[in-house]
């Protein structure tokens, strides 16, 4: 009886030290907190005039509470012209605001976002230069993967949804396309 005893005054010790070091240690991401990152990845055009490319983006994530965040988006991919007369590239600038919704599992974080874009294609063939301005929307599906507490490794897949044509100088091409990429996301605020 007297071990018991002995053994539940320890366990309750250890308890009330332990609480208050895991009540300082606050989740991440949570409210306020702000994420930025790289990724970088291909870009898959609809058009079937256009071969994938690269495709590099910039995010800043500002968390309005643990799993909703406001995301500012910049990226730009290159495609080249091929099944054309001419040769050429098509490399359109986006900056897209998303809302982003994440779950927690561990170190596992899957997110789906969705939001609005402007999009500017540059175009150059055989030397000409042009561009086209539109305005789409964008929605997706990513992972985190927790390194440390402040830092994450992201896989992301994209769907740029651009209405219509862009048009070129020379040519007109369907403006929507795909991004899958990968990248490096690091956390501050808490």
């Amino acid at each position: 009886m007297r071990t018991s005893v002995g053994v539940l005054i320890a366990v309750a010790t250890m308890l009330s030290w332990a609480t208050p070091a895991a009540a300082q240690r606050t989740p991440v991401p949570d409210k306020g907190m702000v994420g930025i990152g790289v990724t970088a990845g291909v870009a898959l055009p609809l058009d079937s005039s256009l071969d994938s490319g690269f495709d590099l983006a910039a995010q800043v994530e500002g968390y309005l509470t643990r799993r909703v965040s406001i995301r500012a988006q910049l990226s730009k991919a290159w495609n080249d012209v091929t099944g054309r007369p001419f040769t050429g590239q098509v490399k359109p600038f986006a900056f897209d605001g998303d809302v982003v919704y994440n779950w927690e599992h561990g170190v596992w974080h899957p997110y789906a976002s969705a939001g609005v874009g402007v999009y500017h294609y540059a175009f150059t063939e055989n030397g000409i230069d042009s561009s086209d301005n539109k305005f789409g929307a964008v929605v997706g599906v990513g992972i985190e993967y927790f390194l440390t507490r402040h830092d994450t490794l992201v896989g992301e897949v994209d769907f740029h949804a651009i209405p219509g044509n862009v048009t070129s100088y020379r040519s007109a091409y369907e403006a929507g396309y795909w991004t899958f990429s990968g990248g490096y996301k690091r956390f501050f605020g808490k």
